[in-house]
């Protein structure tokens, strides 16, 4: 890892194999990662005043509206990189290959932060390094 995003209110390590790219303006976009494998990207979000609690989180994240097809597999509370995070994983077997989504949420002063990983297939190896940019994170 030896690439730093920074802004004024947090900052993560990503490796040289993962690229910033445009975030296009998305709304409560912070940034936006791809991967070289151009299997992977990861998209960071900031909810203002959102965080209310994990609980509080948790649940308003299973109650997006999500394709049928994009089954939830896992969605819970756990402690990653020593942050207390919410967990969901996702996949859309209806793709070849499947696509599969893994966000881990966490708190910070009442704002709410999500990192948001897409993949296509369910064992690649770009997920390994996702997990290790959202352990270097920390608030600033």
């Amino acid at each position: 890892m030896s690439n730093i995003f920074q802004n004024d209110e947090l900052s993560f390590k990503y490796p040289n194999n993962w690229k910033l790219v445009d975030n296009g303006d998305i709304k409560n976009c912070i940034a936006v990662l791809d991967s070289d494998s151009k299997f992977s990207r990861l998209m960071i979000f900031k909810y203002p005043q959102e965080g209310l609690s994990l609980d509080y989180l948790k649940n308003a994240i299973e109650d997006i509206p999500r394709e049928e097809s994009l089954i939830v597999e896992k969605s819970h509370l756990t402690l990653i990189g020593n942050k207390e995070t919410h967990e969901l994983i996702a996949h859309d077997r209806s793709h070849e290959p499947p696509l599969k989504t893994h966000s881990l949420s966490t708190i910070s002063d009442r704002d709410a932060f999500s990192f948001n990983f897409f993949s296509f297939g369910l064992d690649n190896p770009d997920e390994e390094e996702f997990l290790m940019i959202y352990k270097t994170l920390k608030f600033e």
